[in-house]
């Protein structure tokens, strides 16, 4: 477990857009030198952007170990899989750890494969055996939530909405944005445009100084503070 370091400030929590073009450079500067054999989501992309820039703007020591926790749906992963109909989240936790030095000069190529390989092995084996050992965990000893050593400086928690939730219609159109009500520090999520244009929407909660060094980071001003 890496014990999370105590910043006195304030909170901030932005919202920013992540445009096409913009998400079209990342791509780019993954696949520099040549297109890989593997092919990375857009997801395992922006996580890595994301888990870099935040490293950076925490000025975190380059022999910080930093952990990047991330939300698994089981669902597809699970064999057989669960019908579409079952009721639950069937959702689990994936983490992968890496030094601050290390993110903020390896290329982002690599960070990506850090983040791709510790969603890879969420396989059938490796959540049937987290089953198995939940079964025999005290109930009362069972979070549902990130603690906050999962999330608080150095580490980081993203988590990837696909909810169909700009599709609700109670009469006064479509939802222009929908968020979670509270973001604690260290929390991130990504979230599919409401305009369906093909960008992405990014909830951050970071230290107040750490979100204006962020913001410069990321490349892009927030749509609004919350």
């Amino acid at each position: 477990m890496i014990t999370p370091i105590s910043f006195p400030g304030s909170l901030s929590t932005s919202v920013f857009k992540i445009t096409q073009d913009h998400l079209n450079n990342l791509i780019a500067k993954c696949y520099r030198n040549g297109t890989p054999t593997t092919k990375y989501s857009t997801y395992n992309i922006l996580a890595a952007h994301v888990w870099r820039c935040v490293s950076k703007a925490r000025c975190l020591l380059h022999n910080q170990a930093t952990k990047l926790s991330m939300s698994v749906s089981g669902r597809p992963r699970l064999r057989p899989p669960l019908p579409l109909g079952y009721f639950g989240n069937v959702i689990f936790r994936a983490s992968t750890i890496a030094l601050s030095g290390d993110l903020q000069t390896e290329p982002l190529m690599n960070t990506v494969e850090r983040i791709h390989k510790a969603l890879n092995q969420m396989d059938d084996a490796y959540l049937k055996s987290a089953l198995a050992y939940l079964e025999k965990v005290p109930i009362n000893q069972i979070s549902s939530s990130p603690s906050e050593h999962e999330q608080q400086c150095p580490n980081l928690f993203i988590n990837s909405w696909h909810l169909p939730i700009h599709d609700a219609d109670f009469g006064w159109g479509h939802p222009i944005f929908m968020g979670r009500g509270n973001i604690g520090e260290g929390m991130i999520y990504i979230l599919p445009s409401p305009t369906d244009d093909g960008s992405w929407t990014l909830i951050a909660g970071l230290e107040t100084s750490h979100m204006k060094h962020f913001q410069q980071l990321i490349c892009q001003k927030p749509i609004c503070n919350l």
